[in-house]
């Protein structure tokens, strides 16, 4: 995913909490969907629950969007192979997001 850096006002305390960099990702990710033109509604409630959701809450969505995935792509004919080589070149990818300055 390409991001961009943008400066926004916030409060000295809120600016302290989003020094962490796992923080900041997921306050990107919440505000990348909520001003997503297009979306609903439900998708805007469900990305604010995930945003406040204890780790294991968002692990557990994340695992059951990927099984979801699955199920979608293997009615579609996709082999269970080429999921996995589909999920792990997204991996990589964004481990090297990651490792990136």
């Amino acid at each position: 995913m390409t991001t961009v850096d943008l400066t926004v006002p916030v409060t000295p305390a809120t600016a302290e909490r989003w020094r962490d960099p796992a923080e900041r990702a997921r306050l990107g990710a919440l505000l990348s969907v909520v001003s997503t033109p297009g979306a609903t509604e439900a998708e805007i409630a469900e990305a604010a629950r995930l945003f406040a959701a204890p780790p294991a809450a968002r692990h557990r969505a994340l695992v059951e969007a990927v099984a979801e995935l699955r199920r979608a792509a293997t009615e579609s004919g996709l082999a269970p192979d080429e999921v996995e080589a589909e999920l792990s070149a997204w991996k990589r990818e964004r481990a090297a997001a990651r490792r990136r300055p």
